[in-house]
Formats: structure tokens, C-alpha cells, sequence
């Protein structure tokens, strides 16, 4: 009896440990289900918006895989910037999921899918009208053949 009790408690406490090293790893540790690929995946806090496609996430810049917006400048750039502003507000929290394709980046800035409150920034400006798809990288992005990609001229 004091046997079974005993391997109970050393179960439960096995339990527990697991747990609390589970919960304790840090965010980078730990892929979201988002993620697709083999390239950089993780989640963090939304630092700036500088457009309507580039995007700070815990200070890294991030330019949309795949969805063009116009430049501040341009006719619809700021509205553009305004609709990214209210889609992932600085504060909030973004999965950041980098193209397997494009891993070389841009001008600095990482290239990805970017989620924020589980959906996907890129799809929401194309399919508001907000961007349009950027068809030079259609063949080397690993978002290509993604619905959303495809729905809006991949």
C-alpha cells in the first residue's frame, strides 16, 4: 500500500514539474500553430506600424509576405497604414511567420505572414483592397499557394 502511494506521489510531482517547465519556456521556444515551414516563427508584442505593409514586432521590422500597399505618399498609403494601425495595434500581439522563400529579407526587414487577434494581416489588406499581391514573388514565396494567395492573383 505505501508502495502505490508512493509511486502516486512521485507521478503527480513528475506531472507537475512538467508542467511548470512547459509554462516557463520561453515564447521563442514555443511554435504556434500558425506556423508553416522550417523558417523563423514567433509570437511578440507590436512595437510600431511604419506602413501599410512594414511593421514593427518587439522592435524587428517586418514586411509583409506577398501584399503591397502604397507608400505613405501615394494615394491610399495612409489609409492603408490606417487600416494596419487598427488590424495590429501597437501593443497588441503578433505571430510573425517568416517566408521560407524570402529568407534573404528586404532592406532589413524581415519578410512574413503576420497575424494579429488569429488573422492574417497580409490577406486582410488584399482582400480589402487595402494591397495588392506582389506577383515578382509569387514563385519564391512559400505563402504562393496559400487561398489567400491565390484568391487575390497568385
Amino acid at each position: 500500500m505505501k508502495k502505490t502511494i508512493f509511486t502516486v506521489i512521485i507521478a503527480i510531482a513528475g506531472l507537475i514539474l512538467i508542467s511548470i517547465a512547459a509554462l516557463s519556456a520561453p515564447d521563442s521556444e514555443l511554435k504556434p500553430e500558425q506556423c508553416k515551414g522550417s523558417a523563423a516563427c514567433f509570437s511578440g508584442k507590436v512595437t510600431a506600424i511604419t506602413d501599410g505593409d512594414t511593421i514593427k514586432v518587439d522592435g524587428k521590422a517586418i514586411r509583409l509576405a506577398l501584399s503591397s500597399t502604397p507608400e505613405l505618399h501615394e494615394s491610399g498609403g495612409i489609409n492603408s497604414r490606417e487600416f494596419t494601425l487598427s488590424f495590429c495595434p501597437p501593443g497588441s500581439i503578433a505571430i510573425v511567420d517568416e517566408d521560407d522563400g524570402q529568407q534573404e529579407g528586404s532592406f532589413g526587414r524581415m519578410i512574413a505572414a503576420v497575424y494579429c487577434r488569429d488573422m492574417l494581416l497580409n490577406a486582410a489588406l488584399l482582400d480589402s483592397k487595402h494591397a495588392a499581391i506582389s506577383e515578382r514573388f509569387y514563385s519564391s514565396s512559400e505563402f504562393g499557394n496559400e487561398d489567400w494567395a491565390k484568391r487575390n492573383g497568385c
